[in-house]
Parts: structure tokens; sequence; C-alpha cells
């Protein structure tokens, strides 16, 4: 697995849109250097990043059926997606080109080993807009079995870190679009 090549990449401070996802960036980088490979579930401790846990998520690819599954999925993310995705499979939320979208980066990561970062637009039900910025790190259950996407969602105004989101309120994603950059490997 591709292991090595995300150690080697640093977080540059011009690099992600969020302060959030360089903080989270920067945290699981410190866990893998640490463990030298990708770090297992066990060394993630959610009390050494308490600021962060709103916006994190870990998803799990479940080998019988190769569906992802929200382990967990943090209250900011609820509040920008405006519905609960814990305990909810991927496909019982997304549909069509975004499933599959999704699902294509979630398996990038756990193939390869790597990074994977996106600015998405989210176009609501009330066809308001909002732009975020994700991040998905691979985590190992146990050695050799990296079958878990840890990842942070957070909101992106302008370029820069939009603070805590506003609530979603009355309305659902209809739509994701990576609408800013192509999407990133490293």
């Amino acid at each position: 697995m591709g292991g090595e090549q995300v150690l080697a990449e640093s977080a540059r401070d011009d690099f992600f849109f969020s302060g959030v996802s360089r903080n989270f960036y920067t945290y699981w980088q410190s866990l893998a250097a640490r463990r030298g490979a990708i770090p297992l579930r066990e060394d993630f401790d959610p009390a050494a990043i308490p600021a962060l846990l709103p916006h994190i998520f870990i998803v799990e690819k479940i080998g019988d059926t190769g569906r992802f599954f929200f382990r967990l999925s943090g209250t900011g993310i609820r509040e920008i997606m405006g519905t609960e995705n814990t305990n909810h499979y991927l496909d019982e939320l997304l549909q069509g080109d975004d499933l599959q979208a999704v699902s294509e980066m979630f398996d990038q990561v756990l193939t390869q080993g790597v990074c994977v970062r996106s600015i998405e637009g989210l176009t609501y039900s009330d066809r308001s807009y909002l732009r975020v910025e994700i991040v998905r790190l691979p985590l190992c259950k146990g050695e050799g079995d990296c079958r878990l996407v840890v990842g942070c969602l957070s909101r992106i105004e302008n370029g820069s870190s939009g603070g805590n989101p506003s609530a979603v309120k009355d309305k659902q994603v209809l739509h994701i679009e990576n609408d800013v950059l192509p999407r990133m490997a490293f």
C-alpha cells in the first residue's frame, strides 16, 4: 500500500483552504510518522483534537458487500449536510453520480493509501449553495487491515475557513459537485 507516499507530504500552509483541514491532516500525519506507516484506529485519540471532532468522520468498507458504512460522523458535518450520516451506508445517503464519485474517492484512499482532498459545492433543496473542503485519509483497524477512511469536512467561504458553519435547517443536499479544484491525491 502507498503509506510511504502519504508520509512524504507535509501540510503546507497554502495548500488547504480550511484551518480545520490543515490541522486534521497535520494530526493524522503525526500519527503516521510515529507509527512509520498508516495509523491504526487505536492510535487515533479524540482527546488530542477536541476542536476537530465535530468535523470528523470514519467510514468502513464492509468486506462482504463492498459498501461503505459511516461508523462516525461529527455534529458539524450533520449541520452542514442537514442529515445524520452515523450508522448509515453511503448508498443510503447518496445516489447516482454523487454516490459513484464518493465511492471512488474512498476506494482510492484504501487501495492506494493516499490522501484525497477535494473542494465540493453542495446544492440544497432551497437552491442555496455552500462550499466545503473534504480530506480523506486511510486508517487501519489492525496491522494490515486497512478498511477505514478517516476524514474531515469543513465549510469554506471565499477560499478561507468559514469558522463555525450555520446549521442547515429544513433542506437537504440535492447535488454534490467538485466545483473549484480537481480532486487531488497525495
